[in-house]
């Protein structure tokens, strides 16, 4: 038995989980069509510039925010026997591994300004947070959580079956 979740290509590209994000919320981008519009025709007075400006710095702000929780992504769930390892992707490379034992893991979907976080804990501590980008959706996390925790519950039966700690 055995449980594997990969990273798709696209998801393991930085840049495709920024833009996947983009094209699923599209909506957040809106404003951008209007800084390119008061672009194109030019601000005659001061307070049309000020007015441009700060929706320029409005929309950095933004890009910044998104650009940083796209930054780490779970690149790999693989939880074969009682060992369940954790890869992570730092921009487009995967970092680090994370190696831990299946009965100390939990899996939660926690809200952070009212958004979906994807919460794996260790022994009730937080180990890694995986937000709503690239391909992760809250339909995507909760599908996730499930086939853990019945994978989870195959390991306890068998364990109960074979008679071993």
């Amino acid at each position: 038995m055995q449980l594997n979740y990969n990273a798709s290509h696209t998801d393991q590209n930085f840049m495709g989980r920024v833009f996947l994000f983009a094209k699923r919320n599209y909506w957040m981008f809106i404003l951008d069509a209007l800084i390119i519009v008061l672009a194109v025709i030019p601000p005659y007075t001061w307070e049309e510039t000020k007015i441009l400006l700060v929706l320029i710095g409005i929309l950095i702000l933004r890009d910044i925010f998104v650009l940083r929780i796209a930054y780490n992504h779970l690149g790999k769930f693989i939880a074969k026997g009682n060992e369940v390892t954790i890869g992570i992707l730092k921009g487009s490379k995967f970092q680090k591994d994370i190696i831990e034992w299946l009965p100390d893991i939990e899996i939660e979907i926690r809200y952070k300004l009212n958004t979906p976080v994807l919460t794996i804990l260790s022994s009730g501590e937080i180990i890694f947070k995986q937000y709503p980008m690239g391909i992760w959706t809250f339909e995507k996390m909760k599908e996730f959580m499930d086939s853990f925790y019945d994978y989870k519950k195959e390991q306890a039966l068998w364990k109960i079956y074979k008679g071993q700690d």
